[in-house]
């Protein structure tokens, strides 16, 4: 990659961000991608760098994150630019994370780069959006190009909204109207912000409570029918619910769930929405209705079906409901705040406590990059959180993750300003930090994701990130 490093000295924007370690770097794309609703791009070297990024790249494919990672590749007999032999060399990259990729490109000849290029950013960004992996020759990018090449830029989303039709939108809106207990658990559908404030409106339409799988913020914790989190991988609902809505949620085999289910999901099968899981993906749990769609702009039109045909009997089972949700809503918080304030009062240390402290501190321009695991309950119960897009968990369980990840979502909020031409090469600054971002973490992910690495990054570009290290000595990091 030495080749584009030096090109970019002189072409600017894009801004370089130098790692220290390749499975950091692709976190951070995969943060920067989460936060910005943009392709995130990193850069990773031969056959070694791209095995030390494989959980990374499971980590992104698991957040649903569109980016683009390149890999330079050499060809035996073919020097490298030094003139030198070729060296770590294989045959063929992708094999590594095959499993956890939407598409691969081997780039063969400068002829195809502009379509190569074109169809990996596509790939990336369309649904369900997933990491794209592309091998670059290292002969190849050491030549000049005798044209120039063009790279159509497309805007989000590349494709016009899946939406059911209104039959079967009427049909969804009947079966909530005739059910007692509906419920909503919703798990990856908060990775986009504008499902957030779809499905607060479609919740308070029908007088629905959410529950969540937390991974983003799929709803806002102030709102009244928030009704808490379920278990990361055995999700589980009331039992009263004789009805649940899943907004991209996956369960692992053999789960599935006893109710009568109404699913909503960009990704029918479930390959990528699974804690833990392997490559075989979720269990496709039975669903009465089944809807592949984009959830947003589905949530939208359902809700507005509802105000359309809603009136006086059942208007007043949506009311009572919300009603008694509400009351519910506020004894659950009450509770945990407590629980939280008692934990800070009597000098514990432990998830309620932080929690609590922390919370005071938080506003809507913090960001919280989350990969604790031993005290992720109580954190998630006692650090309130409104805003959509300020959260980010690690689905996949890989330790290490959220450390890249956090300094990537922190990137996501900055700009590469004032680049000016300085004759030989064009320089710029990164605007001054808007967000704050707080990374909690245990101690085995601090060293699974070597957080010395990103700590340099950090500090080299003047990236403001507060690393949380709750460390119960499992690991002897101090």
């Amino acid at each position: 990659m030495a080749d584009i490093q030096d090109a970019m000295v002189v072409v600017k924007p894009p801004k370089w961000i130098q790692g220290l370690h390749e499975f950091v770097s692709v976190a951070a794309a995969t943060g920067y991608a989460l936060a910005s609703q943009k392709v995130g791009v990193a850069l990773i070297d031969r056959v070694v760098g791209t095995q030390n990024a494989v959980g990374a790249f499971y980590g992104a494919y698991m957040n649903m994150a569109p980016i683009v990672v390149f890999a330079s590749e050499n060809v035996p007999g073919v020097s490298i630019p030094t003139g030198e032999p070729e060296y770590h060399y294989y045959t063929e990259l992708s094999h590594f994370v095959r499993p956890w990729i939407k598409w691969r490109s081997k780039l063969e000849s400068l002829e195809t780069l502009a379509c190569d290029l074109d169809k990996a950013f596509y790939s990336a960004q369309s649904e369900p959006p997933s990491p794209v992996f592309v091998s670059l020759r290292q002969d190849l990018m050491a030549k000049p190009l005798d044209a120039k090449i063009e790279v159509a830029r497309r805007d989000l989303p590349p494709h016009a909204p899946r939406l059911p039709d209104d039959g079967t939108l009427r049909k969804i809106a009947d079966e909530i109207l005739s059910s007692s207990h509906p419920f909503i658990l919703a798990s990856h559908a908060g990775r986009k912000a504008e499902a957030v404030h779809a499905l607060l409106d479609f919740a308070h339409t029908f007088g629905i409570p959410v529950i969540e799988r937390r991974v983003f913020l799929n709803y806002p914790m102030n709102d009244q029918l928030h009704l808490g989190f379920t278990n990361s991988i055995r999700p589980e609902v009331p039992k009263e619910c004789d009805l649940l809505l899943t907004l991209e949620v996956g369960v692992l085999p053999p789960q599935t769930f006893e109710q009568q289910v109404i699913d909503f999901s960009t990704d029918s099968l479930y390959v990528q929405d699974v804690y833990e899981g392997g490559d075989y993906g979720s269990t496709l749990y039975g669903a009465k209705i089944r809807c592949v769609c984009d959830v947003s702009p589905t949530l939208k039109k359902l809700a507005k079906i509802c105000k359309e045909v809603v009136k006086g009997a059942d208007l007043s089972v949506i009311t009572e409901r919300s009603a008694k949700v509400e009351q519910l809503h506020r004894e659950l918080y009450e509770e945990w705040r407590n629980k939280a304030r008692q934990s800070y009062e009597e000098e514990r240390l432990d998830g309620w406590s932080i929690g609590y402290v922390l919370n005071k501190f938080w506003n809507g321009e913090t960001t919280w990059v989350n990969a604790a695991i031993t005290l992720r309950d109580a954190l998630l119960r006692s650090i309130e959180l409104n805003t959509p897009g300020t959260y980010f968990g690690n689905p996949s369980g890989h330790l290490g993750l959220c450390i890249g990840m956090a300094y990537g979502v922190a990137l996501a909020h900055r700009e590469y300003t004032d680049v000016k031409d300085m004759g030989g090469y064009k320089l710029g600054k990164i605007s001054p930090a808007r967000h704050a971002v707080v990374c909690t973490t245990g101690d085995g992910d601090a060293i699974f994701g070597n957080l010395p690495s990103a700590l340099w990054t950090c500090a080299h570009y003047g990236i403001g990130v507060v690393y949380v290290v709750l460390n119960n000595a499992c690991w002897g990091i101090e």
